[in-house]
């Protein structure tokens, strides 16, 4: 088989649901970085993904990955009994309620901040404002102090950890450099909440992951407690892309302005939804074959590479009508099925690898598109196209807005 990997940054989003359909709908044997890989897509391929007699994460991914995305000793890379006990800390803090209520209060806060300073302004890049204004809500919330200087170079370093995870060049030397930054700094914080030169709120991510005892009974040590943090703080900041692609529905289907601006709480989190399966965000999601396996009548070695198909599941017409139509009303009435929507992976996030932030980002979108919905504001002329070959993606301007004064 020929190695895919310069077909897969060649071609970005579309190069997995190419390939099954070239396969006819059959999983999708392949090599990426010189390793056997399988790829998988559906439902049941979910379910089969997500059981770890099938498929481990320890060892999966690869350096640079780590390097930008997740951090070296990461949740994301753990399993069995150490997976769970780490999970646990993330459960803790992602799924409270009371704690989502209090983060969507630091959004609408910030909210009213940003729509201050935006009427002095002619234009407004609303990528750039989005991930400024997620990283001053996350920090507060998590309990780490930040100044204005601060806050907005630690916003420029957690947009670049997400926008450079998955290129070469440039913008992966940005992202690396970003995430060591960022660790070495929180590391800091948590030697100094431990030592008592500084006091973290009770409950908060910044206390929590100080406090969290691993599988082993001990205390994770501080660069490890950094890059966890960074686990619940990045991926938050990471929303940015999904609200910007919110901007970029509502300026193609404005009919739903309205509702959204009314508080149609229903149409709310329908429209987060579809923002989220409609736009590009993770193509797919990989670990390896703990054992010699059979899917859909294909064989599997142990040791492969094993892919979940996200992207190419999220636009399956079997699973969506018309699935390249914008359509919140597709979870008006319902919400969609574990594994059936997967932007952000599937399975059950208290046993597995699901990623538990999901209620954060639905928290974010539900909080601030009813917001972005009620802001007036023209949109100038400008190349809003979303390339697919480039993961991460987003409308090549940022979405620029111009506040109606």
């Amino acid at each position: 088989m020929f190695d895919s990997t310069m077909a897969l940054l060649v071609q970005g989003y579309a190069w997995l649901p190419d390939r099954r359909r070239r396969s006819r709908g059959r999983p999708v044997h392949t090599r990426l970085m010189g390793k056997d890989t399988v790829a998988l897509h559906g439902p049941e391929a979910v379910r089969f993904f997500y059981d770890e007699s099938h498929v481990q994460r320890q060892g999966a991914l690869p350096g640079p990955l780590l390097d930008t995305l997740f951090g070296r000793g990461a949740v994301h890379t753990l399993d069995g009994p150490q997976h769970r006990v780490r999970k646990a800390l993330f459960m803790s803090l992602l799924k409270d309620r009371e704690g989502l209520a209090s983060l969507a209060d630091h959004l609408g806060a910030e909210w009213g901040r940003a729509r201050e300073r935006w009427a002095g302004d002619d234009e407004v890049v609303l990528f750039d404002e989005a991930g400024l204004l997620l990283t001053r809500a996350v920090c507060a919330w998590s309990g780490i102090p930040r100044t204005e200087d601060k806050a907005r170079r630690t916003a420029r370093d957690l947009l670049a950890m997400v926008d450079g995870f998955a290129s070469p060049g440039p913008r992966h030397l940005r992202a690396r450099r970003a995430r060591a930054r960022q660790e070495a700094w929180l590391a800091r914080q948590v030697e100094a909440v431990r030592n008592g030169r500084e006091k973290a709120p009770a409950g908060s991510v910044l206390a929590t992951a100080a406090a969290h005892a691993d599988a082993d009974g001990q205390p994770l040590d501080a660069h490890t407690a950094a890059v966890e943090i960074l686990n619940v703080i990045r991926p938050t900041v990471a929303v940015t892309w999904f609200l910007t692609f919110a901007a970029h529905a509502l300026h193609r289907r404005p009919e739903h302005r309205e509702l959204l601006a009314g508080g149609d709480t229903a149409h709310a989190r329908a429209f987060a939804h579809e923002v989220r399966r409609f736009y590009p965000f993770a193509p797919f999601v990989g670990g390896l074959a703990t054992t010699d396996l059979r899917w859909d009548g294909q064989d599997i070695r142990a040791g492969s590479m094993v892919l979940l198909d996200l992207y190419g599941q999220n636009h399956d017409p079997g699973l969506w009508p018309e699935p390249y139509t914008f359509d919140p009303g597709r979870f008006l009435g319902r919400e969609p099925g574990r594994d059936e929507l997967v932007p952000q992976g599937g399975g059950d996030p208290a046993a597995n690898h699901r990623c538990p932030g999901e209620d954060v980002t639905l928290t974010v979108l539900e909080t601030l598109i009813p917001r972005l919905a009620a802001l007036r504001y023209d949109v100038p002329a400008q190349d809003l196209r979303i390339p697919l070959r480039r993961i991460p993606t987003a409308p090549r301007s940022g979405f620029v807005l111009r506040p109606r004064r």
